[in-house]
């Protein structure tokens, strides 16, 4: 058996992620949140991001609200039409219940 490497439960969403330019002003593409968990998310997207890339992204969680967070990509895995990213947090803030 593997050995399991993650810090905290993941939950399963499928929701839109934001990506936004470093400043949080201009959107410079979306994702599909796969799952997230209190360290960092799981998303795939079409945009191209390289590991150790900073990211300020925007979601929005049933529980949580809109959040706007900071994180920094930590692992990629190309796919046939798509590429998931998992990212870890930096900074969680939330903008609206």
């Amino acid at each position: 058996m593997r050995k399991e490497k993650r810090r905290a439960a993941r939950s399963k969403h499928d929701s839109v992620l934001e990506i936004y330019d470093e400043d949080g002003d201009l959107l410079t593409g979306i994702g599909r949140l796969v799952n997230y968990s209190s360290v960092g998310v799981c998303f795939s997207s079409t945009k191209s991001l390289a590991k150790g890339d900073p990211l300020r992204v925007r979601l929005r969680l049933l529980k949580e609200g809109a959040l706007e967070i900071s994180a920094r990509v930590v692992w990629v895995k190309k796919k046939t039409n798509t590429t998931l990213y998992g990212a870890e947090f930096d900074v969680v803030e939330k903008i609206s219940p």
